[in-house]
């Protein structure tokens, strides 16, 4: 059952794509599982950029990398937040209140900071990458996590109709 809805999702969201209809895409409010995957893949590049480029600096500016990582997580998080509210999901009521919400949305963002800080640790300091290949693997990872634990957990629910 699932995979004929995300096929159907799929093919709805290429006969969009190859038409050029890009508010459809972005701006509409949609169930669309494959829509909504495009939408927080535009979020979390965003989000990630503010991460990278942060720590990148923080770095630069003599903070070990263990730290800096989780300031830059934390501020990159907070822009995902709100652009995933807003627009990857912008649509979709969330399962729980406000107040909820913003708990709910930390704790799938705490458990990719754990992840994220794991994942960090192994890769730089056991098996000796550069940081900043570390934090783009680990990175790519955590999307996922932040991804499914957004749909599933925190934004499963109905469009509404005032978008």
């Amino acid at each position: 059952m699932l995979q004929d809805h995300t096929i159907q999702d799929a093919l709805a969201f290429w006969q969009l794509l190859r038409r050029g209809r890009f508010r459809p895409l972005l701006a509409e409010p949609t169930e669309n599982t494959i829509i909504q995957l495009f939408r927080y893949v535009i979020t979390g590049a965003s989000s990630f950029l503010v991460d990278f480029l942060l720590l990148f600096l923080l770095e630069l500016a003599g903070l070990y990398y263990l730290p800096a990582s989780a300031v830059s997580f934390l501020v990159g998080i907070s822009c995902n937040f709100l652009l995933t509210k807003f627009f990857a999901f912008k649509s979709v009521d969330p399962t729980v209140g406000p107040t909820a919400e913003v708990f709910v949305f930390a704790a799938i963002s705490g458990g990719g900071l754990v992840l994220t800080m794991v994942l960090m640790y192994l890769f730089t300091s056991r098996l000796q990458l550069y940081f900043m290949v570390s934090k783009l693997i680990s990175s790519i990872l955590v999307f996922f996590w932040n991804f499914l634990g957004r749909k599933f957990i925190l934004y499963p629910g109905k469009v509404h109709e005032h978008a």
